[in-house]
């Protein structure tokens, strides 16, 4: 399940309001899982310093799950990582791309 776009405040873990609804479709599917384990992969575009990347992509993913657990999952359910900018899926070089780039994958392992 790959969620594109969630859009957070710029080079922050702050969601923004707009995608409330979102987040709430997301946590309704992730409960058709009975016990599901759930992996939270965060992502960014490659136009900073990799370690400031990480550090983001690893908070967002931990936003996402919290905003989860907000919504009625456990917190036993989740993993969370951040790869940065380091698995891009598009061009860095353009903002379609940069913008494809910044996504949270979420896996379903179990």
């Amino acid at each position: 399940l790959s969620v594109r776009d969630i859009r957070f405040a710029p080079d922050s873990d702050s969601i923004l309001e707009a995608e409330t609804w979102r987040l709430d479709a997301i946590a309704e599917a992730l409960k058709l899982v009975p016990g599901g384990k759930f992996l939270v992969e965060g992502h960014t575009a490659a136009v900073g310093k990799p370690a400031g990347e990480k550090e983001l992509s690893v908070a967002r993913a931990k936003k996402i799950v919290d905003e989860l657990v907000r919504r009625g999952l456990l917190a036993e359910q989740f993993m969370y990582s951040g790869s940065g900018g380091t698995k891009p899926v598009a061009d860095n070089a353009t903002p379609a791309g940069r913008a494809q780039n910044r996504r949270v994958e979420i896996t379903i392992l179990e």
